[in-house]
Parts: structure tokens; C-alpha cells; sequence
């Protein structure tokens, strides 16, 4: 009996060697994916802060009224309507039937076809998505998300890996 019970004990510390050699040997891949999930959770944190405040940056300048807020097409649109502000303030000022007045006239009516133009395109940039039709605000704000959908995947991986590792 007494071999039986040393050939057990001796079965059962070789178990707790193996075991503990096979620990030691999956604890590098183990912390290294600990340290992967906290770095991209620490990340995540980050992108979410900008993402925060890109928003209320979007926010603010849009109620101010900032050119920030506004997407090149729309820019466009925008400089198109002052400019046929400052030609119809140009065509009061000018005398009647005079060259200056005819210039005036023919200026303005190159400013309206520009600004339909334009305007078309806003709209068809709008209708498809581009990034033209977007504010320079709306895109880091558009970036961000990404950025976190990023983060979001890089997390899933590391804690598909860390299970994984666990397993080993």
C-alpha cells in the first residue's frame, strides 16, 4: 500500500509540474493580450473624448455660424450668394443705361448660373454621400466613429485571443 501511495503522490506532482510548466509557459501570451486589451480599451477612451468633443466643436460652430460648419459645396454656395449680394448693391449705385450698369448686369447673371450650379452640386454630393457635401466638423466628427468601430474590433480580437490563450 505504502508503494501505491508514493507512485500516486509521485503521479500526482509530475500532474503539478506539467500543469504548472504549461501555465508558465501560456502567462507571456496571457499578459501580452491583458496588455493589448487595456492599451485598446485605453484607446477606445480616447477616441470616445475626441469624438465628444468634435461634437460639441460641431455643435457650437454651427449655431455660431462658423464657416467650419459648413462643407466646401456648401461654402460655395454660400460665396455665390454674397457675391450676388455685392453685384445688386453695384447695380443700385450705377447710373441707368450706363456700361458700368451692363457690366454689372452681365456679371450678375454669371453669379446666378454659378450659384444654380452650384447648388446642384451640393445637392447631388448630399444625395450620394460625398465627403464634399460635409463639413470639415461633420468629418472629424464622421472619422472619429470610425475610429471607434475601430477600437470596438480591435477589443473583440484581443478578447478572442486572451480566451484562446487561456485555453492553451
Amino acid at each position: 500500500m505504502n508503494t501505491i501511495s508514493k507512485a500516486c503522490v509521485h503521479a500526482v506532482a509530475v500532474a503539478f509540474a506539467f500543469a504548472a510548466g504549461t501555465a508558465v509557459a501560456q502567462s507571456p501570451a496571457v499578459k501580452e493580450d491583458k496588455a493589448q486589451m487595456k492599451a485598446d480599451e485605453a484607446a477606445m477612451k480616447r477616441e470616445k473624448a475626441q469624438l465628444k468633443a468634435d461634437q460639441k466643436s460641431l455643435k457650437a460652430d454651427t449655431k455660431s455660424g462658423k464657416m467650419a460648419a459648413e462643407s466646401k459645396d456648401a461654402e460655395k454656395v454660400y460665396k455665390d450668394k454674397q457675391a450676388i449680394a455685392g453685384q445688386k448693391k453695384d447695380i443700385a449705385a450705377d447710373k441707368k443705361g450706363s456700361l458700368q450698369m451692363k457690366a454689372d448686369k452681365d456679371a450678375l447673371a454669371r453669379e446666378q448660373k454659378q450659384l444654380k450650379a452650384d447648388q446642384k452640386t451640393l445637392k447631388a454630393d448630399t444625395k450620394s454621400g460625398k465627403m464634399a457635401a460635409e463639413s470639415k466638423d461633420a468629418e472629424k466628427v464622421y472619422k472619429d466613429k470610425q475610429a471607434i468601430k475601430g477600437q470596438q474590433k480591435d477589443i473583440a480580437a484581443d478578447k478572442a485571443n486572451l480566451k484562446a490563450d487561456q485555453k492553451k
